[in-house]
């Protein structure tokens, strides 16, 4: 294999590389926003249960 078809075959692999770091970096937002959207609750409910 050329040098040329070398570097077809690299970047082509590294285009998939980015597409599924793309979509794992998504997944990590939203579990991201989960976790946030959860410790408001729990403080919420903390400050409730204080001034119970």
């Amino acid at each position: 294999m050329d040098n040329y078809e070398q570097l077809k075959a690299d970047n082509k692999r590294l285009k998939n590389q980015v597409k599924q770091l793309s979509t794992y970096n998504s997944d990590l937002k939203n579990e991201l926003e989960f976790a946030q959207a959860t410790i408001q609750r729990l403080k919420e409910a903390n400050r409730e249960t204080i001034n119970i």
